[in-house]
């Protein structure tokens, strides 16, 4: 896991993400995000549950979003999203699936599974951090949240 904070305060996000490429875009486009983020990264639906976990347990906040790729190992991004939707304490963090995938089977999968958005890659760092400069704008300056239970 690791951990890449912006600044001390800002939104936090859970990034599930396994392909160390894109980890490095993903987060090189952050540092620039139009609001201050703290990413959190787990390569697995196994290991982002059980840092989920370890917030509820040492009484911390959910992440404001997660950012989701379909495709890992041990534990797959929809069967994740599945228990995600499932937990007590975190069924309601929205969700950003971020995947190279853009057939509309996997889609409708995303989404069936819990998802709240579906967003595909782009295959260039500044295709990148356009894609998730709006996200992060939408889900932090836009969309209207409530706080978690």
């Amino acid at each position: 896991m690791q951990d890449a904070n912006k600044g001390d305060h800002g939104a936090s996000i859970l990034l599930v993400e396994d392909d160390p490429d894109d980890i490095r875009i993903i987060l090189k486009s952050l540092e620039t995000s139009p609001v201050p983020v703290r990413i959190t990264t787990v390569e697995n639906g196994v290991d982002a549950l059980a840092e989920l976990d370890r917030l509820a347990a040492a009484g911390q906040s959910a992440p404001d979003l997660i950012l989701l790729d379909l495709n890992l190992p041990v534990m797959g991004g929809t069967e994740f999203l599945a228990r995600l939707r499932a937990h007590a304490f975190f069924s309601a963090v929205p969700v950003c699936v971020f995947t190279t995938a853009d057939d509309p089977v996997t889609i409708r999968s995303a989404y069936a599974a819990g998802a709240n958005a579906v967003v595909t890659k782009a295959d260039s760092l500044a295709g990148m951090s356009e894609v998730l400069h709006t996200i992060v704008e939408f889900w932090f300056k836009v969309a209207e949240r409530f706080p978690a239970d």
